[in-house]
C-alpha cells in the first residue's frame, strides 16, 4: 500500500526528526535569513517523510519558495506580510501559521499588484538544494504548486472579495488572476526543471457543501489555469494530482477531463470515498481520506486502525489508491497516531491487489493513470 501525505507541520517534523525548526510554519517569517530557513525546513520535512517510510515525498512547495532578498514585513509581534503580499499570523496556541488577510484592498491595488518573480535570485537554487537530498532515495519526488485561485484570494484578502470582483468587475479580476497564475506556473516550471516526478496542485475550491464559485466562474477563471499547469507538466511526462478540500462533485468531471491524474483528499463528510472510487477509479488515482479532523488528532490507536482499514476497503481494491490523511499531518495530530496510520497501512494494505509491489518509486508512478508517464 503506497503511503504519502500532502504536508507535515513543523511540530510533527520536530517530533519525528528531533530537529528544532524554531517556528510553526514552513513559510519563513521571523528568521534572520528566511531563504536559508525555508531550505532547512523543507529538507527537514523530507527527512521526516523518509523516516516514516513514505513512498512519495512532498519535497518542495511554492509556499516555501522565496528569493534570497526576501524579508517579511512585520506588522505586529507575530503577524507579517510575505513576498506575495499575504498577511500571515504565527499563533502559538494553535502551533501553526495562519493566513489572515491580504494587502490588495482596492481595484487600483489589483491593477498595480506585482507578484513575485520566479526568476529572482535564489528561487531555483532553493529547489536544487532541497531535492538533492532525495537524489538516491527510492521515492517519488513531489512538488506542490497552485494554479492561481488560492494565492489570488489570499492576496486579495478573502474568497468573498475575489468572488465579488469576478462578478462585478470581471475584466479587472481576470487580469489580476492572470498575473498570479503566470507566477504560479513559473514556480511549477522551476520545480519541474529541478526534477520532481509528480506535481500536486493545491488550490481549494469548495467547502463541505459545494464549490465556492459557480460553474461558469470556475470554467472561465480557473479551469484554464489548471489546463496550463497540466500542459506544462505533460511535456515532461509528469502527472498532475489535484488537492482541494470540500465537496467537488460538481467540478470533478471538468478537472478529470482537463487531465488531472489524481484526486486528494476526498474529504470525509463532504464526499464518499467508495463512491468516488467507483465513479472515477479507472480514470484517476485516489489519494487520502484518513480523517485528520477528528481521528488523527483525538482518536485512539484503535480509532486510527479502523479508519485506515475503512479507507483501504473503500478505495484500494484493484489498485490506484494512495493512503494519506484527509488534508495534512498538521500540528495537532498525535505523533503516535501518525506512526499507527503508517503501520496499519503497511499491515492491512498487503492483501492481494491487482497492482502490488513494485519498488516504491515505480509503484507510486505506475498507479497514477496516464499514458504520458514513463518510469
Amino acid at each position: 500500500m503506497p503511503i504519502t501525505d500532502l504536508g507535515l507541520d513543523p511540530p510533527i517534523i520536530e517530533a519525528i526528526t528531533g530537529e528544532n525548526l524554531g517556528g510553526f510554519s514552513l513559510i519563513a517569517g521571523s528568521e534572520k535569513n528566511p531563504w536559508e530557513a525555508s531550505i532547512r525546513n523543507r529538507i527537514a520535512l523530507s527527512r521526516a517523510c523518509l523516516r516514516l517510510g513514505f513512498d512519495a515525498i512532498p519535497a518542495i512547495s511554492d509556499y516555501s519558495l522565496c528569493s534570497r532578498a526576501y524579508r517579511p514585513k512585520f506588522i505586529s509581534e507575530t503577524r507579517f506580510i510575505d513576498e506575495w503580499g499575504r498577511i500571515l499570523d504565527s499563533r502559538r496556541e494553535t502551533k501553526t501559521t495562519w493566513w489572515v488577510g491580504g494587502t490588495v484592498q482596492t481595484e487600483e491595488d489589483m491593477v498595480n499588484y506585482v507578484p513575485p518573480d520566479p526568476e529572482e535570485e535564489g528561487m531555483f537554487e532553493m529547489v536544487e538544494r532541497v531535492l538533492r537530498l532525495l537524489g538516491d532515495e527510492d521515492v517519488a519526488v513531489v512538488c506542490q504548486g497552485h494554479a492561481g485561485w488560492h494565492m489570488a484570494f489570499q492576496v486579495r484578502g478573502g474568497i468573498d472579495k475575489l468572488l465579488i470582483d469576478m462578478y462585478r468587475r470581471p475584466n479587472v479580476a481576470r487580469r489580476f488572476l492572470d498575473k498570479i497564475a503566470k507566477t504560479c506556473l513559473g514556480m511549477v516550471r522551476l520545480m519541474l526543471d529541478g526534477g520532481v516526478e509528480v506535481a500536486f496542485i493545491t488550490d481549494d475550491y469548495a467547502d463541505v457543501h459545494c464549490p465556492l464559485m459557480s460553474m461558469k466562474q470556475f470554467r472561465e477563471f480557473e479551469l484554464p489555469n489548471i489546463r496550463r499547469v497540466i500542459a506544462l507538466a505533460e511535456k515532461r511526462a509528469v502527472p498532475v494530482l489535484k488537492h482541494t478540500d470540500g465537496n467537488i462533485y460538481p467540478i470533478l468531471d471538468d478537472m478529470v477531463e482537463a487531465g488531472i491524474r489524481g484526486i486528494h483528499p476526498i474529504e470525509p463528510g463532504a464526499m464518499d470515498l467508495a463512491d468516488v472510487k467507483t465513479r472515477y477509479g479507472d480514470k484517476v488515482c485516489i489519494v487520502g481520506n484518513v480523517d485528520c479532523r477528528y481521528v488523527l488528532p483525538f482518536g485512539t490507536e484503535d480509532d486510527v486502525r479502523r479508519d485506515v482499514r475503512r479507507c483501504i476497503d473503500a478505495a484500494a481494491r484493484g489498485g490506484g489508491y494512495i493512503l494519506a490523511s484527509s488534508n495534512s499531518l498538521h500540528a495537532n495530530c498525535k505523533i503516535e497516531n501518525i506512526y499507527t496510520m503508517v503501520e496499519e497501512a503497511r499491515k492491512y494494505g498487503t492483501y492481494p491487489l491487482k497492482c502490488t509491489f513494485f519498488m516504491s518509486r515505480r509503484f507510486m508512478l505506475e498507479i497514477i493513470p496516464s499514458t504520458a508517464i514513463t518510469t
